[in-house]
């Protein structure tokens, strides 16, 4: 049985621009590399699954939520790199 599809992303051009960018530059963090490559994949309209195979990744870690909950804020605001930071861990203070 199949469960329901992941929201699909709409990247704007700028954001599309800023996450490839991120994946061709040779002095980008692996983990925001492979961060971007799942938002593209995405935003072309593959599942978690796909993306999982793709990747040689979890199904987990193919999971969009922390892209997706911080869509509603502007790239002006947020920049793309930022979005694909770490995000803060349970039990640990901010760094300031």
């Amino acid at each position: 049985m199949r469960g329901p599809q992941p929201t699909r992303i709409e990247l704007s051009p700028s954001a599309r621009e800023g996450l490839e960018l991120i994946v061709s530059r040779h002095s980008s963090p692996q983990q925001q590399v492979l961060r971007a490559k799942i938002v593209l994949s995405a935003s072309e309209g593959k599942n978690n699954g796909q993306i999982a195979r793709e990747l040689e990744i979890s199904i987990d870690t193919a999971r969009r939520g922390r892209w997706l909950e911080l869509e509603p804020i502007s790239l002006a605001d947020l920049e793309v790199l930022k979005r694909l930071a770490d995000g803060p861990r349970p039990g640990k203070p901010p760094t300031v």
